[in-house]
């Protein structure tokens, strides 16, 4: 957004970034009492196209809040829709029919670094930069050559890096099929062939493309949990060295003018708060591959989009964790 800083590194899988007596997904963490009012909170982990798990959850939470309780509750998807999965369109046709089966709630689509790259390689959303040649890019390891469009219309001139990587499959030297992003179960779910974006556009719906043009880069609630609490949903969190305001106003302009959202895809350099972060804000996330809380600091994506994973949620106020049967 505002400038590319070094990139941090994810976390090693299974090692926790807090306290392990902090981290949820150790059994650990329990519920917490609250005594605010008004409406819920339920902040849902990383779908990554699996369709199945994530009606099983959404199940799983209308038994835990109750039909009034979750039908007037706030619901937020913390992103990274689509890719690995092989359902990534199935997941659409169910965000799509919810406003119509539960017409109480208020639901919000986060922008996830997969989200992001999807809809800027079908040019969905509006970006001031962020736009390189191949020969500029960097990656941090092998990766196909950026996609390029070969045709007369050269869709590739102006796209965004990352909708350029998401595009991207096999060229000379790279023969398995699969990019940084995984993105080939998302082409293959809409029955495309992947990199071919002129037989992609054809196919995603266009209720699905109003999913992707409209995805939020942060949701702010106000007293989501107990004391005025304020929550601050942002894909994988925000830059720690960057000051908080700056990065507020960045994201709820959406403003794209870097090659690399820092908000939507850092790792290490996302993990913890900006040093003026408000006392009363907490900051939620995906992205990360793990299921962790702590006071100010929650992050949720215990699927990862693996398979043999279930997809997690958080309700708020109270902090309870809920899960997928499969």
């Amino acid at each position: 957004m505002l400038r590319s800083p070094t990139r941090g590194t994810s976390p090693s899988k299974g090692r926790g970034i807090f306290p392990p007596a902090q981290r949820a997904g150790s059994g650990l963490v329990t519920a917490m009492q609250s005594t605010t009012t008004g409406r819920s909170t339920i902040l849902i982990g990383d779908v990554h196209g699996h369709l199945d798990k994530l009606t099983s959850l959404w199940g799983e939470l209308k038994l835990e809040l109750g039909t009034e309780r979750f039908e007037t509750s706030t619901v937020i998807f913390l992103g990274d829709l689509c890719d690995r999965g092989p359902e990534t369109s199935g997941v659409f046709n169910f965000l799509s029919s919810l406003k119509d089966k539960h017409p109480r709630q208020d639901v919000k689509h986060l922008a996830g670094n997969h989200d992001f790259a999807f809809a800027t390689f079908l040019g969905l959303i509006p970006i001031t930069g962020g736009a390189v040649e191949e020969g500029d890019f960097k990656p941090r390891r092998a990766e196909y050559p950026l996609w390029e469009d070969t045709s007369s219309k050269q869709a590739h001139l102006g796209m965004h890096l990352q909708g350029r990587r998401w595009g991207a499959f096999s060229r000379e030297g790279f023969n398995d099929g699969i990019n940084a992003f995984d993105s080939h179960a998302t082409f293959t779910s809409y029955s495309a062939a992947p990199g071919d974006r002129e037989d992609l556009l054809k196919k995603v719906p266009v209720e699905h493309k109003k999913i992707l043009e409209s995805l939020e880069f942060v949701v702010e609630v106000e007293d989501a949990e107990e004391h005025g609490k304020k929550l601050v949903a942002v894909h994988a969190g925000l830059e720690t060295d960057c000051p908080f305001d700056v990065q507020m106003t960045a994201l709820q302009q959406r403003r794209v003018d870097q090659a690399w959202v820092e908000a939507l895809q850092g790792r290490a350099n996302v993990i913890n708060l900006p040093d003026d972060t408000p006392e009363d804000v907490i900051i939620a996330s995906g992205h990360h591959g793990i299921l962790e809380m702590r006071d100010r600091r929650i992050i949720i994506d215990e699927c990862g989009g693996h398979r043999e994973n279930r997809l997690a949620a958080v309700i708020l106020p109270e902090r309870k964790v809920v899960r997928s049967s499969s």
